[in-house]
């Protein structure tokens, strides 16, 4: 995403009438009056709010004249009410970004694309091993087996449903026995070995965001 700077209004103008001109709207005379010009009409400021002014997204209210306006992409805010949708940090006076038709600064996107561990739920930071299976990542030592709750980390194990199995877990619970010797008839599982599964995981460690 590429940083964006809202632009003013661009649209009317606000002076004090110096001629003999009555409002647009309802005629009352603007001599020596405060008038809002737009769209070719020259208008008092209380028939510009009414009938005029933009609604800010934000708060749903009309930008007065008397309000400083903001813009973009045809869509208005008082200067106020133009701030990040996550932190609420004002961003009148900043570049920031659209995302999702919301507006978001520079440091809360850097921390929404910083990836979370499935296990624990936390940030993977820099320098943090991890663990990425199927687009879901872990911190190393929080992808463990469902059952056994052991550490599976880099080694084999078996996927099933939501939930992962070590070897010895998954032929414990799930895998068919042979009725003369009595083993597990298992089949091979994820990464085991990793010659034969190219490109099914990757295993990781973190680096700073750009």
């Amino acid at each position: 995403m590429a940083s964006h700077r809202h632009s003013g209004p661009t649209n009317y103008k606000v002076g004090t009438m110096a001629e003999k001109t009555d409002c647009h709207y309802c005629r009352e005379s603007l001599q020596g009056k405060k008038y809002v010009q737009k769209d070719g009409h020259y208008c008092c400021v209380k028939c510009f709010d009414k009938f005029c002014a933009n609604t800010c997204v934000e708060c749903r209210k009309p930008i007065s004249a008397d309000s400083k306006e903001l813009h973009y992409k045809n869509r208005y805010w008082h200067d106020t009410c133009f701030r990040c949708y996550k932190c609420l940090h004002p961003l009148a006076n900043e570049t920031f970004l659209a995302k999702d038709n919301k507006i978001i600064c520079n440091k809360c996107t850097t921390h929404e694309d910083v990836p979370k561990c499935k296990g624990c739920f936390k940030t993977i930071v820099a320098g943090d091993q991890n663990v990425e299976y199927k687009g879901t990542v872990w911190h190393k030592d929080c992808f463990t087996c469902s059952h056994c709750k052991q550490v599976i980390g880099t080694g084999s194990f078996f996927p099933k449903g939501e939930d992962f199995y070590c070897v010895t877990c998954h032929e414990s619970k799930f895998a068919k026995h042979c009725v003369k010797c009595n083993k597990g008839l298992v089949k091979a599982p994820v990464w085991w070995p990793m010659k034969d599964n190219p490109g099914t995981t990757t295993v990781s460690t973190a680096k700073n965001a750009p």
